[in-house]
């Protein structure tokens, strides 16, 4: 008895179906490898223009809600991830790979030009960063620029990684203040603070504010800050610049002091001094063999 042709189609396409859906190992690994990849360039990016850990964490900030420190955690496990996909795709195209190596003539092992041409740009990148050399140093020069952009004198704590800190500590470094006083301040705008041992940055978390606005608050700074006017504005002076100047260039420093840049320029240059305007206070006084501190006396009208 012969089976209708209806009968026999089902059977025919039958292990197309069930390989259809089977799992494919290849493609996985090559998917997982570019994802990775996009996933580690993004927040490679995300943390070039990212401010300094100390301007990160003492002002809260945060790029599409996510901090600094976040940021860098997506980029560890991202790239984690791109390097475990990346070796599995290497095993598994293992022929693939070692065939670069053969010569294509003799098909025996070989360096061919385009190996001895990758393993010289990689040697040149290296080579020119290490060394400080154009083109190689703008990119740096740049990322240094861009960091530079976040430390603003509103952005900078008083000491660095004041977050850090008790606020025993903050208030012997500071000398302006004393921890019970700070305490007294928090109690009254409503933070939860029992022991001078607290540390400033936990306490910022606990209450939901930044370290710098929990600082503005313990110094009595809230409502007049930065006014340069009566309680707390010695600490206003000191966020503003009486600490930490090294890291501002000379133009931020001019602002910040009111100073004419020109004038200023011409001054350390008379004194011996090799400056530029987008140049940090520490480089100057590094490139002079002198301490950035040095660089006030300096600048400092007489």
């Amino acid at each position: 008895m012969e089976m209708s042709s209806d009968s026999q189609e089902p059977n025919s396409t039958q292990p197309s179906r069930v390989s259809a859906h089977r799992f494919n190992g290849r493609a996985f690994i090559s998917v997982t490898t570019g994802l990775s990849f996009v996933g580690m360039s993004l927040t490679g990016i995300v943390l070039f223009v990212t401010p300094p850990g100390r301007v990160a964490h003492w002002t809260g900030w945060k790029m599409l809600a996510l901090t600094k420190d976040q940021w860098g955690a997506l980029h560890i496990w991202f790239s984690v991830v791109f390097m475990v996909a990346a070796l599995l795709h290497l095993y598994l195209n293992w022929r693939c790979f070692l065939g670069y190596f053969r010569s294509r003539a003799h098909r025996v092992f070989a360096l061919r030009r385009e190996w001895l041409l990758a393993l010289l740009m990689c040697a040149v990148v290296a080579w020119g960063t290490l060394s400080h050399v154009e083109p190689f140093s703008s990119l740096l020069r740049w990322n240094e620029a861009a960091k530079r952009y976040w430390e603003t004198p509103a952005g900078q704590a008083p000491i660095p990684h004041a977050e850090l800190m008790t606020l025993n500590e903050l208030a012997e470094r500071m000398g302006f203040l004393e921890a019970e006083t700070m305490m007294e301040h928090l109690r009254t705008a409503g933070v939860d603070v029992n022991t001078p041992e607290a540390v400033v940055g936990d306490l910022a978390k606990e209450a939901g504010m930044t370290p710098r606005r929990l600082y503005v608050i313990a110094t009595g700074q809230s409502g007049q800050q930065q006014t340069g006017r009566g309680r707390g504005s010695r600490g206003s002076r000191n966020m503003s610049g009486g600490y930490g100047i090294g890291r501002l260039t000379l133009r931020q420093y001019c602002q910040q002091q009111d100073l004419a840049l020109e004038q200023s320029l011409q001054k350390l240059r008379d004194q011996g001094f090799h400056a530029e305007p987008d140049m940090t206070l520490r480089e100057i006084a590094t490139a002079a063999g002198v301490h950035p501190s040095a660089m006030r006396d300096v600048l400092t009208p007489q």
